[in-house]
């Protein structure tokens, strides 16, 4: 049976969006589906992660994860992961989540794929090249867990009405993984439509032209920009 976690980032507020996202896909790729969330606001959000698909939900709300850097969140993830063997974890391409990833890759010398957007199985995935106008499978090798670091809004969110069993962890973090502490947070203020709840983003644009021929030797470059 394939063992499918996801990296459920979680605020006072409740689970990112990102992680309802993960889930979603996880459901489809894996007979077990599971979420961890470390921090505050994790007892809290395990009923809306339930509710996206997660059977099982280890949790802290250790304030530790939220006032530190990412090394007690890959210390846990490692310890747990160990623990119950789960053969891939899908995270998000936040800043935090991207820290994490990278060092359970370190601690497990296991596969990590980044810039994710599909997940086909527990040992092959999807990115786009070439400005996206190329898809590319990838294979997953290497040992379990392979780690997969997904595009934001790859997925749509879809609830699926379950309810998860929580377990709470309690991992001894070493102090010199705590060191570098978060002091400060500041969010600024705005207003309107927000990018990242867009279902639909549509850009445009132009770069430098390049110069229609070459030019003889001697005379000076000159190129237009619209």
């Amino acid at each position: 049976m394939a063992s499918v976690w996801i990296y459920a980032e979680v605020t006072p507020e409740g689970p990112a969006s990102s992680a309802l996202e993960l889930l979603t896909k996880a459901r489809q790729v894996g007979d077990e589906v599971a979420a961890v969330a470390l921090g505050p606001g994790a007892t809290e959000a395990a009923s809306a992660l339930g509710e996206h698909g997660a059977s099982t939900v280890y949790l802290s709300d250790d304030p530790v994860y939220a006032e530190t850097l990412g090394q007690p969140a890959a210390h846990a993830l490692a310890e747990i992961a160990e623990a119950y063997g789960p053969d891939l974890i899908l995270f998000s391409t936040s800043y935090d989540a991207r820290d994490v990833a990278g060092r359970l890759q370190a601690k497990l010398g296991c596969t990590l794929m980044g810039n994710a957007t599909d997940v086909l199985g527990i040992d092959r995935a999807q990115t786009q090249i070439f400005g996206g106008t190329r898809v590319v499978d990838v294979a997953l090798g290497g040992p379990s867990p392979r780690l997969v670091l997904v595009r934001p809004k790859s997925f749509a969110t879809e609830p699926s009405g379950g309810t998860a069993e929580v377990v709470t962890i309690e991992v001894d973090v070493p102090e010199e993984l705590t060191r570098a502490r978060r002091v400060e947070r500041h969010e600024e203020a705005a207003a309107g439509p927000r990018l990242e709840e867009a279902k639909v983003v549509i850009a445009g644009g132009r770069g430098p032209r390049p110069p229609s021929r070459v030019p003889a030797a001697g005379s000076r470059w000159r190129s237009a920009c619209a």
